[in-house]
């Protein structure tokens, strides 16, 4: 079997995905894997969930564990593009506030 043959590569794009609101402020979300996706997912789950852990436990973890790292990902982008030239963050309104013109009495 060739290395290409032999990797299981889950594919989100492909990937069904239902979001159903609910009550209470609640939600479903579910995704419909093909097969070769699901085993995938089990093989990824069987070598890095911790013992004692569920799977609904882990799927949770891991779910959460990507939504912080995008937060993360999505704050470290707006810091840089925020970024003066001398290497600080600049939260500063009032430099870029319109200030009122003048007028002069002649």
């Amino acid at each position: 079997m060739s290395e290409a043959e032999s990797k299981e590569v889950l594919n989100p794009n492909d990937w069904e995905v239902k979001i159903q609101h609910r009550n209470r402020n609640r939600m479903k979300i579910t995704f419909k894997l093909s097969q070769e996706e699901a085993a995938a997912f089990n093989n990824f789950k069987d070598a890095t969930c911790p013992e004692g852990l569920g799977e609904e436990s882990f799927i949770k973890s891991i779910f959460f564990l990507g939504l912080t790292t995008l937060e993360q990902n999505v704050t470290q982008k707006m810091a840089e593009a925020m970024e003066v030239e001398d290497g600080e963050v600049s939260f500063d309104i009032e430099e870029d506030a319109p200030t009122d013109d003048v007028v002069e009495n002649e």
